[in-house]
């Protein structure tokens, strides 16, 4: 597989790039993201939206069930559970957002490393003329193209001789 950013040789599929970090997906099938997103990068900020979401809503729950239900006589101990049960939600998808936010830099950081190696690298393997590279071929011991034609037809005259 080529990146289709750079244009370099034998990648893998569902992988990064080994020159510019370019996510290289597979093509071949088709896309099982379950809320969208191709590429992991997509995958991270999708997931990263509904945790924040899910966290707003939990502890926005939680909230008003303490409200409404704290110091009332006749609360079912249920509702207490199902609040607590709502912020340890809550807790649980905002530090799934703060792990989403460090990965995120982490991609971010390696792409911008993999762009700099390959600035540097550009400046410092600047391709040279091939005539610089190679001599001119020498075209004097080039075998003839009918050399199995001749070999051939001269086992068949000494097998015709030694059948005479």
């Amino acid at each position: 597989m080529f990146c289709p950013k750079c244009g370099t040789a034998d990648q893998k599929k569902n992988t990064y790039c080994r020159k510019c970090g370019e996510y290289l997906p597979d093509l071949s099938k088709k896309n099982n993201t379950t809320f969208g997103g191709n590429t992991p990068e997509e995958q991270i900020r999708v997931s990263q939206t509904l945790n924040a979401l899910s966290a707003v809503v939990s502890f926005a729950m939680a909230v008003l069930l303490y409200w409404n239900h704290w110091g009332k006589p006749d609360v079912s101990s249920t509702v207490y559970m199902a609040a607590a049960f709502l912020l340890t939600i809550g807790v649980w998808q905002a530090s799934n957002y703060v792990i989403g936010r460090k990965l995120k830099k982490h991609f971010n950081k390696r792409k911008e490393g993999s762009e700099i190696e390959n600035k540097s690298a550009e400046k410092q393997f600047q391709p040279a003329q091939t005539n610089e590279q190679l001599p001119e071929a020498d075209l004097s011991n080039i075998a003839q193209s009918s050399i199995t034609e001749n070999s051939t037809r001269h086992l068949a005259e000494k097998i015709n001789r030694k059948s005479s």
